[in-house]
Parts: C-alpha cells; sequence; structure tokens
C-alpha cells in the first residue's frame, strides 16, 4: 500500500501586470489539454458555445 506525504507548505504566485496576459495564455492551454483529453469534439463545442453566450449576455 502506497503511503501518501502531507502538504506542509504551499506558496502561491500571482501574475504581475507585465506578464499577466502570458499566464492567461498558458492557464487557457492548460485548460484546452485537459478537456481535449477528457472529452469528445461535441461536449468542448457545447462548452464554448456556453461561454460565449454567457459572454454576449453580459453575465
Amino acid at each position: 500500500m502506497a503511503t501518501h506525504k502531507k502538504i506542509k507548505k504551499v506558496t502561491v504566485h500571482y501574475p504581475t501586470k507585465e506578464n499577466e496576459e502570458e499566464f492567461q495564455k498558458r492557464a487557457a492551454k492548460s485548460v484546452a489539454q485537459v478537456l481535449f483529453e477528457m472529452y469528445p469534439l461535441y461536449v468542448i463545442d457545447k462548452i464554448i458555445d456556453d461561454l460565449e453566450n454567457v459572454e454576449k449576455s453580459g453575465i
């Protein structure tokens, strides 16, 4: 049986104004990769359509 080590400390680094765009691109790429590995294309298309509708409606 595998033993699990406890996480004792976590450091979170937030992007600065200078590299915020790069951070957003990397985050979007990571999300896209996970979605592509987990779901068929029609589900991803539905997610994109839903997000575009939310953006248009201003919610």
